[in-house]
């Protein structure tokens, strides 16, 4: 999976290569840590090594533990100590305990915090007042090893008060010279600076003090763009010159900033990996994975991902937000099952209030259906005590998820790949803008139309997966790829799409998509234009504008016409057709330029008024594929679902299944070929809660040459009448109130 050539890119940087020189170290905090820990290490402690290989895992006939888990728990622990009362009635016993009561076969154990104090003995941090004296860290991973449960220890990275406030020099400082930090209860810690070496003594002293089944590093991202000194003579050595404090994604520098951000981020996360398993070579490591969808800022790409066993993170949105981490998860993870978290609050700022039993059915039943691990996060209180009814309530839903679980595996049905580009997470329109411009854009357009592009997938019940540039070399798997404004590409994205359509696969893009490179480069035409059959020509000035259906065609636009064309909240690009491609919609303006505040038509809106001849919808063969290329984001606005499911039928209309059913209900298949058979799942997650049950579900299943033998309804094994066609079946969900699983079996 690791790129070589970064991997050793990545090594050859240990923290030596990163501190300052004789002058520079003085008053930079370094000499202050090692004198810090110069009593551990003269107790008998070994060196630490920076940079060294890290053993061969031997090889072994049990699986890792992360896959063959499917409970999991997290209990936040992020609790200050100026307070006496603060742990004090912590129990080791009664903690485990809960842990039992709730089910859970695994657990993240706090060893460390936010607040930065360590729960255990320590020599390199400082132990947190309501644990000195005692190891309730050894006694609950003992408690829980003889419970079955197994142990991921905490540590949180970077957010990290107690080494905040110790060290100064190795604070984040922003693009104005102040802290990151300041007013904040956080204490955010540079790992440019020699807070590295401070991590990795205190990984290296947990992995000497404890026996543990895996580290979860917490907060591995950037919290803020850091400019302290530790980055400025990085960035100075690495690429030359001071560090850009102007965002602007089409100059090179400023790209080139981020980029070094994002490999210097993966090189701290590479820094821990490695010394965890150089000391535990079978103990699993796994980085935070919430942040993949998030903004630039976080500088968070696939050379994090390279870092971690599995992916796991947690997620507190709705039922969408749910099922696009999953389907990204699913692909992205460098093992399965991942991990999917929520809380059991209604949010993590309120302590007491309970999210409903059938909220939380409704979500790990989701996460069944999608093939992860589910994980449920409470919150200890502060003297040290949990709420037993939290553990009664997840036990009565791990009782009934998990009889689901020996059923589970196979590969994910998904004929529509949506691709995730990792280094497209910002706006164009930041251009000019400071990092700490109040007013930078809440949007993340290609995000966005990514996860618009599977709500339209999920409520018109067709196979979905989420995709990146680590899946490239798999395309094949899929029938149809969707490429929603990627706004920057490289020249592997670009062959390895071109060879998938050439080949007989179908694309859907849009808007910039192949227009830049990852460089921030402009280039003077679509890298895929001889895919998309058409030529980039330029931008509408206009940040409003139509798509009407060229003649002939309106039946793909449901509804909406020349004159009443489809309205988009952005601009589009101007584009010039192949001869050899078919236009299928048009660009149409409004009367006047919307930005204009004195000529206009309507005061209220933009209306439709100029009818232009640019292509806004290209359909192209491509040697043995085809391809839809759209001039603006339509895929965006869910008043355009139907026309974009439109087009992908009318790129192809082949999937492995499909339903009729409420929008609430999404389905998910797996192929389990080693037992000829395919799992079908079925969810109903409303907005509302309870569910209202649905009724008469109508699932149409391609068989693809087999023969079906029966559907049975698990896990009792009830066979189910279903109907047969020509290479298809056909089966009625008589009524759904959270979760059906159907096991399709064929000879």
């Amino acid at each position: 999976m690791r790129d070589p050539v970064t991997v050793s890119r990545l090594r050859a940087r240990s923290v030596r290569d990163l501190q300052p020189n004789q002058s520079e170290r003085q008053g930079s905090g370094r000499r202050e840590f090692l004198q810090a820990t110069a009593a551990w290490l003269a107790a008998g402690a070994s060196t630490l090594s920076f940079g060294a290989p890290a053993p061969q895992q031997p090889t072994s006939q049990v699986a890792p533990w992360y896959k063959t888990v499917y409970r999991r728990n997290v209990i936040d622990m992020h609790i200050t100590d100026w307070n006496p009362q603060f742990l004090s009635e912590f129990d080791p016993e009664t903690y485990v305990s809960m842990l039992r009561l709730s089910q859970v076969k695994s657990a993240v154990v706090y060893a460390q915090s936010h607040v930065g104090l360590c729960n255990f003995p320590t020599q390199v941090g400082r132990t947190h007042n309501g644990m000195k004296g005692k190891n309730h860290l050894a006694r609950v991973i003992d408690l829980c090893r003889s419970s079955g449960i197994g142990v991921q220890l905490y540590y949180s990275v970077i957010f990290d008060r107690y080494a905040y406030e110790q060290h100064p020099d190795w604070r984040i400082i922003l693009a104005n010279g102040r802290e990151a930090s300041e007013k904040s209860r956080h204490g955010l810690n540079c790992p440019n600076s020699p807070y590295r070496d401070y991590v990795v003594a205190l990984t290296e002293e947990m992995c000497q003090q404890f026996d543990f089944e895996g580290i979860r590093f917490d907060m591995t991202f950037w919290p803020a763009v850091c400019y302290c000194h530790h980055c400025e003579r990085r960035f100075d050595r690495e690429v030359g010159g001071a560090l850009p404090k102007v965002i602007d994604w089409e100059d090179p520098r400023w790209v080139s900033f981020q980029r070094k951000r994002e490999e210097w981020l993966a090189d701290f996360a590479e820094l821990l990996t490695r010394k965890v398993k150089s000391r535990k070579p079978k103990a699993s490591v796994e980085h935070q994975a919430s942040t993949y969808t998030q903004g630039w800022r976080l500088g968070v790409t696939e050379l994090l991902c390279r870092q971690n066993d599995f992916l796991q993170g947690d997620f507190y949105g709705d039922a969408l937000q749910g099922s696009f981490v999953r389907k990204l998860f699913y692909n992205f993870s460098p093992n399965l099952p991942y991990g999917f978290e929520t809380s059991m609050m209604v949010a993590l700022r309120n302590h007491t209030a309970k999210k409903s039993k059938e909220l939380m059915r409704a979500k790990a039943y989701a996460c069944l259906a999608d093939g992860g691990a589910f994980i449920f996060i409470d919150a200890i209180d502060p003297v040290g005590t949990v709420n037993r009814s939290v553990y009664e309530q997840m036990s009565e839903v791990f009782n009934e998820t998990k009889v689901y679980e020996k059923f589970l595996g196979g590969k994910l049905c998904q004929d529509i790949a949506v691709y995730l580009s990792l280094e497209s997470k910002f706006d164009f329109a930041d251009k000019g803008k400071s990092p700490l411009d109040p007013n930078l854009s809440s949007r993340l357009p290609h995000v966005d139309a990514a996860v618009s592009v599977c709500k339209a997938l999920i409520e018109n019940h067709l196979p979905y997966g989420v995709i990146t540039k680590k899946n490239l070399s798999d395309l094949s798997r899929h029938r149809l790829v969707v490429l929603p404004n990627v706004l920057m590409m490289d020249a592997e994205e670009v062959e390895a799409l071109r060879k998938f359509v050439a080949a007989g696969g179908v694309l859907y893009a849009s808007k910039y998509t192949s227009l830049f490179t990852k460089d921030g480069k402009r280039q003077k035409d679509f890298l895929l234009a001889d895919v998309f059959g058409a030529s980039y020509q330029g931008e509408t000035k206009e940040n409003y504008t139509f798509i009407a259906p060229a003649s002939g065609n309106e039946s793909l636009f449901g509804g909406y016409t020349q004159k009443y064309p489809v309205g988009l909240d952005w601009t589009q690009l101007l584009v010039k057709a192949e001869s050899s491609a078919k236009v299928l919609g048009k660009t149409v303006l409004p009367y006047t330029d919307p930005a204009d505040p004195i000529r206009y038509a309507s005061i209220h809106s933009n209306p439709p008024g100029i009818a232009t001849d640019n292509p806004a919808v290209v359909l192209n063969q491509f040697r043995k594929g085809k391809a839809v290329y759209v001039a603006g984001e339509l895929e965006s606005h869910e008043t355009c679902h139907h026309i974009f499911i439109n087009l992908v039928r009318l790129l192809t209309n082949a999937f492995s299944f499909e339903g009729q059913a409420p929008k609430a209900v999404e389905i998910s298949a797996f192929h389990q070929e080693d037992q000829q058979r395919y799992l079908i799942n079925l969810v109903n997650f409303q907005k509302d809660l309870p569910n209202i049950p649905a009724e008469g579900i109508r699932v149409k299943f391609q068989l693809q040459g087999k023969t079906a033998k029966r559907l049975l309804l698990l896990p009792e094994g009830k066979p189910v009448p279903l109907e047969k066609g020509w290479d298809f079946i056909q089966f009625t969900v008589p009524v759904l109130e959270t979760f059906r699983m159907f096991a399709l079996e064929y000879g």
